[in-house]
């Protein structure tokens, strides 16, 4: 974990990623940091009705430019954010998945978080990615407790959640609508 770069050889060609800031990988994905390169990229989840179900809105294109700048802030006040999610095979982009600092009844918590985009949905994607953040949180960060916020309508976050030993703790106010409180 935390590799900078590495070089993959895809069908005879060798494609260089040595700039990209790996923070993990597993069987299936590359989990690296979020560049202001990727803004594209991730307009292709936060402009999306489907992946925004849960959230208060689809974002317009300067929405996710700001949201990456948020990313590259909370990088450099914490050291992790939202990571995008690479296929290890051919690089394509799945999505996001990370940990965010989260002020939940008046106490900052760190959330598993993750979106992917619908072509990769039901494929384990977002457990790999949400597992692969948790072990990070408890063997990089040293974090004892970690937690979710889901939508009490988003059956799949909820599975997910619950497949990873979180167990429901109530509900919070989050984004103005009432969410389900999973801890792990």
């Amino acid at each position: 974990m935390g590799a900078k770069g590495r070089t993959q050889t895809l069908n005879s060609t060798v494609t260089c990623i040595e700039n990209m800031d790996i923070v993990a990988d597993t069987p299936r994905l590359i989990i690296a940091k979020i560049e202001k390169s990727d803004t594209d990229s991730l307009f292709q989840l936060t402009g999306d009705q489907r992946v925004m179900e849960y959230f208060p809105k689809v974002l317009n294109y300067s929405e996710t430019n700001k949201m990456v700048d948020e990313i590259l802030s909370q990088y450099e006040k914490h050291g992790y954010c939202y990571w995008k999610l690479l296929r290890n095979n051919r690089f394509d982009f799945i999505g996001i998945a990370g940990l965010l600092h989260q002020e939940i009844d008046g106490n900052v918590e760190t959330e598993i978080s993750y979106r992917i985009r619908p072509r990769y949905w039901n494929r384990g994607f977002a457990s790999e990615a949400a597992q692969a953040c948790k072990e990070y949180a408890e063997k990089v960060l040293h974090k004892s407790k970690l937690i979710s916020i889901i939508h009490p309508k988003n059956t799949a976050s909820k599975r997910i959640a619950t497949k990873l030993g979180a167990k429901q703790s109530g509900t919070t106010l989050f984004l103005g609508m009432e969410h389900e409180l999973f801890i792990y």
